[in-house]
């Protein structure tokens, strides 16, 4: 059985055999492996995996710039940010791990994820650029769909805060109101005693209600702050 597997592995040990092991496992991913040069267009040498599932268009039309450049490809608004983020990464010798757009070749937007990094030859420069790019879509739509309970849970959040402090308000009234009869019941004295004590329960009651409305306000307050906290 040993000497079985030792040529099973022999015959997979040939370049050719290797680079299709590599498609293999990219063509399982849900996005591509490339290898670029390190020029204005980062001219496609090599790509495995589903290059026409996330761009639309097939590796033939963007190896060599055949018929575009995937750097075409990517969303205006985040070509210079990209840019930002490979020149940081080769300047630190490190990788880069970024999320932008691009444009596929039916018109929509599509979100991916660039993990690459530099290759570097003998001489100290940048021989290559090589990474993966990956379909990201379903994560963004997730995090717009959070993004937007957590809207909705602060709207409504705000909308309870300003009930409660229009509460607060009245209560502040009451309680003027309840001392002003207090005052008049004092000076009424015995014909007012009656109207003392409807006044001291008014005041007590608004103390009551002000203490929960000032506790609602807080406990929202918390909530939100913590929503946002696990949004992040």
């Amino acid at each position: 059985m040993n000497s079985e597997y030792k040529q099973q592995d022999m015959d997979y040990n040939t370049t050719e055999d290797t680079a299709r092991i590599y498609e293999s496992i990219a063509n399982r991913m849900n996005g591509f492996l490339y290898r670029s040069r390190h020029d204005k267009s980062f001219t496609m040498l090599n790509l495995a995996g589903v290059v026409k599932k996330v761009t639309g268009y097939s590796e033939k039309d963007l190896l060599d710039n055949n018929r575009l450049s995937y750097m075409s490809l990517i969303h205006q608004d985040d070509t210079e940010r990209l840019d930002r983020v490979i020149a940081q990464g080769i300047k630190n010798k490190a990788n880069w791990n970024v999320d932008y757009r691009i444009k596929r070749a039916d018109g929509t937007i599509q979100w991916v994820n660039e993990h690459g990094g530099p290759v570097f030859n003998d001489l100290g420069e940048v021989a290559f650029i090589e990474g993966v790019i990956a379909d990201i879509s379903q994560r963004k739509a997730e995090e717009n769909e959070r993004h937007k309970k957590m809207e909705d849970v602060g709207g409504t959040s705000n909308q309870i805060i300003n009930q409660t402090q229009k509460i607060l308000q009245v209560l502040k009234t009451l309680k003027m109101l309840s001392l002003n009869a207090s005052i008049e019941a004092a000076r009424a004295g015995e014909a007012g005693r009656g109207f003392a004590v409807v006044a001291d329960q008014v005041k007590e009651l608004a103390d009551e209600t002000g203490k929960s409305a000032q506790s609602i306000t807080q406990l929202m307050g918390e909530l939100e702050a913590k929503l946002v906290e696990a949004s992040d």
